[in-house]
């Protein structure tokens, strides 16, 4: 080997005095980042976590290696897939805590509506769980948390190595590398992905120094022993030993073969000491070194009966991008984000084209090892990724391509600072390290946001709609509001929001319903799942808590005018046909749904200068609560006798209550010649479905001889019989004159002097 091409490979690295304190600030930051997303994600979310929380609970109640059998599967099937580091790391660090209580907590936290797509949520959070029940899989996360300190520490270790005098470069790498909300989020989850991403990242690590700085055969033992450390972990993290022989070739290349068969030698005396009795157990007990043929026997769910073909398997390219990034199991980050890493990465990997200019000037001696080992090492992972997307049920999941994380952090920031004039590269990677840590807060809401239990709202909660019913299974309903009344156009949507509560723990899984029913029973809109978006199921709910519930129930398009009846109700999970009773506070049924209100399917509305011009027009009379009659038309029969009257109603606010409109013909002695009490339109548009703005167009008439009226009144009252208000004119505390005899004859003109202004007003309408 040349001299010049050993200056490149050869060389000690130089430690400037602040690269201490950016390690120190970068674990601390990420200390708080992981600490973050583990308060904001429930406990035994994450992928697979459960899972992997039990076999974590078999090591450490068996203290016995697991067999690859059916009863085993049984247990946890991550004991099928996954060697035993992890696992028996968490379960030690467990030890003391019940285990009985926590094998109960798995099965208990288990949310049943995930499998069925009606829950994001992996889990229940249980009320009242106690604290030593609990521990143990906090302590999983712990030693979860630690696996990502270790890629940190390799990924800077990395960075640091191939370039000495660049620290703001490694502070870029680490953060690229492990502020990854989906890393972060795998950091804090029951999972080994962290110490598989860990190891890969160590060994790599410990390679390269092997390599291009310590130039000690026995160097090679340490990667040996974290090889084993990989393996140990995960079955695709052994993918890192073939970066680890593109560098023991440059090793070879650079020391000569005796050197390099020696330190071969020691690598895999060390790979041996740590991790060969688990290898050679596999081959005793199954005749693989990796037992895939037996995972498969026993687990058959664990590869797709026909692997996909290449052009299927590259549809999933965007898709395994997105999950690298923000696919957190169900809950999956905005696309706005999702299209910006992805364009961070199709940047960062084009910006190592004019970086090569630095390979040219060999200004840079680490920089031949990214093109030569980081840059293949990070195809593989990506090849490796597609083959397990094409062959294994659930292989779509880019965050497996984290056995990369250190590498991708240093190629990454080595490709953006090529877009870069030499100056300005350290302002580059400040400015990439602080984009990562904008990430990492981005996902810390999206997670929070997702996982947050609804806000407890404080009592008294005062419902537009107050109710007062509970079902069966302990679900208590307080009230419900319409924020824009209780009235829909077909193909248009109501917003509605229930406040539910709970005075004891729900044993049982119960099914939200909420239907929306013509005048014949049909469905107009139906929701049948978990109250609060999937978020919140019942078994869920704190005692004493009240929490709103919103849904926008939307009438289809070809929906009929007239009134439709938006009822719910509650049933166990997997049996419709068992709705829960429902009982008022004094013990009563209700039946096995709770009616909510009468909804009114409108005709479209329609807005014209007649309508605009009517509004602005001084009303007949306004009510207490808005309600306004903006015109009265009296019918009247040939012999001058009242027989009917035209009502225009116009409400300045949305309306909650059921209010009756009568109608009285008096005579002299104020006594009653007729009487019309009705909700508007024959009961089909009740003022309890009026919106602001909307009008009501009303007719009544009756039989009775009032050839000797006098006047005409009209008002509303409730369901207690007590009647509104009127505001203006105030001629009348609770009702509104709207015709009088001496007015209706064809000679009105001549007297009309000697009416009220409101009087004129009747007569000219």
């Amino acid at each position: 080997m040349q001299q010049s091409e050993r200056a490149q490979l050869s060389y000690a690295p130089q430690v400037p005095h602040q690269a201490r304190s950016a390690l120190g600030a970068l674990i601390v930051v990420f200390l708080l980042l992981t600490t973050a997303y583990a308060v904001a994600l429930p406990v035994f979310e994450g992928f697979d976590a459960q899972a992997h929380y039990t076999a974590a609970t078999f090591y450490r109640d068996r203290l016995e290696l697991p067999v690859l059998s059916p009863e085993t599967v049984e247990y946890s099937y991550e004991l099928i897939t996954q060697p035993p580091l992890y696992f028996v790391l968490a379960g030690l660090a467990a030890s003391g805590w019940p285990i009985d209580a926590s094998l109960a907590l798995v099965e208990a936290s288990t949310n049943h509506y995930f499998n069925q797509s009606l829950s994001y949520r992996q889990s229940v959070l249980l009320p009242e769980t106690a604290l030593q029940t609990l521990a143990p899989a906090w302590i999983a996360r712990f030693v979860s948390m630690m696996g990502g300190l270790l890629t940190l520490l390799g990924a800077w270790w990395l960075a640091r190595t191939l370039f000495p005098q660049q620290v703001w470069l490694a502070i870029a790498a680490v953060s690229v590398a492990v502020f990854n909300p989906q890393f972060l989020y795998i950091s804090v989850s029951i999972t080994n992905d962290g110490w598989a991403a860990g190891a890969a990242a160590l060994t790599l690590t410990l390679a390269v120094r092997a390599t291009v700085a310590e130039h000690s055969q026995r160097a090679w033992l340490w990667v040996g022993f974290a090889l084993g450390l990989a393996g140990l972990t995960k079955y695709s993290a052994l993918l890192v030993a073939a970066p680890v022989g593109l560098l023991w070739l440059l090793y070879w290349r650079q020391a000569g073969w005796r050197a390099a068969v020696i330190a071969a030698l020691w690598a895999g005396g060390g790979f041996l000491a740590l991790a060969g009795w688990w290898f050679a157990r596999n081959v005793l007990l199954y005749g693989e070194i990796v037992p895939f043929v037996r995972m498969a026997e026993v687990l058959p769910t664990m590869r797709r009966p026909v692997p996909y073909d290449l052009p299927t398997t590259m549809t999933y390219a965007p898709w395994l991008a997105a999950s690298f990034w923000g696919v957190f199991v169900a809950v999956i980050a905005p696309g706005w984000y999702l299209d910006m890493t992805r364009w961070f990465m199709l940047i960062g990997f084009a910006g190592l084209i004019p970086a090569l200019r630095l390979l040219r000037a060999r200004t840079e001696p680490g920089l031949p090892i990214v093109y030569l080992v980081l840059l293949p090492w990070l195809a593989i992972v990506a090849l490796s990724v597609f083959y397990w997307t094409s062959t294994v049920d659930y292989g779509e999941q880019g965050r497996l391509a984290h056995i990369g994380a250190s590498a991708f952090g240093v190629t990454m920031v080595v490709g953006w600072s090529g877009l870069a004039p030499k100056r300005w590269q350290a302002l580059s990677q400040g400015l990439l390290a602080g984009f990562m840590l904008a990430l990492a807060v981005m996902g810390f809401v999206v997670l929070r946001s997702a996982f947050a239990l609804p806000p407890s709202l404080a009592e008294p909660v005062h419902a537009q709609r107050p109710i007062a019913a509970q079902f069966a299974g302990g679900m208590r309903v307080i009230g419900v509001d319409f924020p824009r009344g209780a009235a829909v156009e077909p193909g248009a949507s109501m917003p509605i929001t229930l406040y539910f509560t709970t005075d004891a723990p729900i044993t049982d899984d119960y099914t939200l319903f909420v239907h929306l029913s013509d005048a014949n029973d049909a469905l107009l809109y139906q929701f049948d799942g978990v109250p609060v978006r999937g978020s919140h199921p019942t078994r869920q709910w704190r005692p004493g808590e009240v929490f709103a519930d919103s849904y926008e129930v939307t009438a289809p398009a070809s929906s009929a005018p007239g009134l439709a009846t938006l009822s719910i109700g509650f049933y166990p999970i997997g049996d419709v046909s068992d709705r829960q009773q429902v009982y008022d506070p004094a013990g009563n049924t209700l039946g096995d749904r709770l009616v909510l209100a009468q909804v009114r399917i409108a005709e479209p509305t329609v807005l014209s200068t007649t309508a605009s011009s009517i509004e602005a027009a001084q009303p007949v009379a306004t009510w207490r609560n808005g309600i306004k009659l903006s015109k009265a038309l009296v019918e009247y029969a040939a012999d001058g006798a009242p027989q009917g009257i035209v009502l225009d109603w116009v409400s300045d606010t949305t309306l909650h209550v059921d209010y009756t409109v009568f109608v009285q013909v008096l005579d002299a002695e104020n006594r009653i010649l007729a009487q019309v009490d009705r909700q508007p339109q024959q009961g089909e548009a009740p003022t309890s479905t009026w919106r602001a703005g909307d009008r009501v167009h009303d007719a009544l008439s009756w039989d009775d001889d009032t050839r000797t009226w006098v006047r005409i009144i009209v008002g509303l009252y409730d369901a207690q019989g007590v009647r509104l208000e009127v505001v203006e004119p105030a001629l009348l505390p609770d009702a509104v004159e709207v015709a009088t005899a001496r007015t209706s004859q064809s000679y009105f003109r001549l007297t009309v002097l000697a009416l009220t202004p409101l009087q004129c007003k009747l007569i000219r309408s």
